[in-house]
């Protein structure tokens, strides 16, 4: 234990995936479970390829010497941030199938344009376009450990502040306006530093990761328990235990930890499927089993009948 840990220390990268994966497993906790709770994980997909597009639009920007300071990142944040609010102006009514319409055009669009983009970028940046696709968690440099973490913080600090409003807006929209909750600001809101996650999430670890911790463990955990809080608390915990299983793993076998990783956290909603289809099961015994119990008491209890005896004279 005590040499692991000195590895942990000595190794640079493995400290900084260390890191990573408890600022993901924080975004995970929060903008997911939300996204889960208003039936929006698709818009994981699409912010996440929505940056990539963005992504490109910048490379495009500066190679053409337009816009030599547009960064690449900050084209990430605005591509992300206009899908969370095309998602939450076609949501304002509460219907979640015009939300999941909205975010599969903005995703369309935005790998339309990245792809169109493609052609213009000189071929040794397409590679960084891709980078936000697939992502590593043990090639985190610096930057994004501090963009990861500043993001994670801003966000957990949304979900504990607005909490119960952000509940309320993903559960039921027209009811929360209707009892006075200013739903359509919180409901941006939560959309908006979503978006921000994900897609500072992506350019760290890559769009596969992203999809797969943000969606799978949240509902995963959704599907096994009742409470919020604990939905929370299990998301962190299998998004945790994913991301270092991974990465333990890709350091005994050559494989890529993010892709462990994401197969992990998709297994853990097979395994909550299965468990609540058994619970469930059981639960319709028990109730089979209360509704007999009283015939079959009855049955048992119930006195022999007397057998009547004819003698003839």
């Amino acid at each position: 234990m005590i040499d692991i840990f000195l590895m942990i220390l000595e190794s640079p990268f493995l400290l900084r995936a260390l890191v990573g994966v408890l600022m993901i497993a924080i975004v995970a906790s929060t903008s997911g479970s939300f996204l889960v709770f208003r039936g929006l994980s698709f818009m994981t997909s699409g912010v996440a390829h929505a940056a990539l597009g963005g992504a490109a639009l910048g490379l495009f920007l500066q190679a053409s010497n337009i816009a030599p300071w547009f960064d690449p990142m900050l084209g990430a944040l605005v591509f992300s941030v206009f899908v969370a609010l095309v998602t939450g102006y076609a949501g304002e009514t509460g219907i979640g199938e015009k939300m999941e319409v909205a975010v599969g055009v903005s995703f369309a669009l935005s790998m339309s344009l990245a792809v169109f983009l493609m052609y213009y970028i000189p071929p040794v940046e397409v590679p960084s376009i891709w980078g936000y696709l697939v992502g590593d968690l043990l090639l985190l440099n610096n930057l994004d450990i501090v963009m990861l973490t500043g993001t994670a913080i801003l966000l957990l600090i949304a979900a504990i502040l607005f909490n119960k409003e952000f509940v309320y807006v993903s559960v039921d929209m027209e009811g929360s306006t209707a009892q006075g909750l200013n739903a359509r600001a919180y409901h941006y809101l939560m959309l908006i530093t979503s978006a921000l996650a994900i897609a500072l999430a992506t350019k760290a670890v890559g769009a596969i990761l992203v999809y797969a911790i943000l969606v799978a463990p949240a509902a995963a955990s959704n599907e096994l328990l009742g409470s919020v809080r604990g939905v929370m608390i299990a998301v962190f915990v299998i998004a945790v235990i994913s991301q270092l299983a991974g990465i333990a793993i890709s350091l005994s076998i050559r494989a890529s930890p993010s892709a462990i990783a994401g197969i992990l956290a998709a297994l853990s909603y097979v395994i909550a499927l299965q468990i609540k289809k058994m619970r469930d099961r059981v639960h319709v015994d028990e109730e089979l089993e209360q509704l007999l119990r009283p015939a079959l008491e009855e049955i048992l209890h119930e006195p022999a009948p007397e057998h009547s005896h004819t003698h003839e004279d």
